[in-house]
């Protein structure tokens, strides 16, 4: 590579990266979709209880018609009579209301200072995804 081509390709990258070109570093267009963004979170921390057991009444790690579905589980902690009460709650709503509050994944022990299991707590950037999924009305 000769010295002119070497400082294209210098130029290229620095022009690509202050412009906001950068190919696998750029923001979403739009918000946040089940399928794209959302579902491959849950899958990572929610399954097999949320994908294939049905627990809490609903599979959202695997049905996305789950998500819509208003929480029906008394032990939906903090989302079937919450203290601002704006029920009902849906259960892709609920969802980010658990992971938020450190009850899920459940027995985890996401929401202690030091988690004991800290491969399977939804990290802040994915629950930065879940918040702006459920803001933008969770779509498919």
């Amino acid at each position: 590579m000769t010295l002119k081509n070497i400082g294209l390709a210098l130029l290229i990258t620095v022009a690509g990266a202050v412009t906001g070109c950068a190919p696998a570093t750029t923001p979403m267009d739009g918000p946040p979709t089940y399928t794209l963004d959302v579902q491959p979170i849950l899958q990572a921390k929610c399954t097999p209880c949320h994908s294939t057991e049905r627990m809490g009444m609903h599979n959202i790690a695997s049905n996305y018609a789950d998500v819509m579905k208003p929480v029906q589980s008394l032990d939906a902690q903090g989302c079937f009579n919450d203290v601002d009460q704006t029920m009902p709650k849906t259960v892709g709503e609920c969802a980010l209301i658990s992971i938020m509050r450190g009850w899920m994944p459940f027995g985890s022990g996401c929401g202690a200072p030091v988690p004991p299991v800290p491969l399977l707590c939804v990290s802040d950037a994915e629950e930065a995804v879940i918040a702006a999924w459920v803001a933008a009305g969770m779509p498919q």
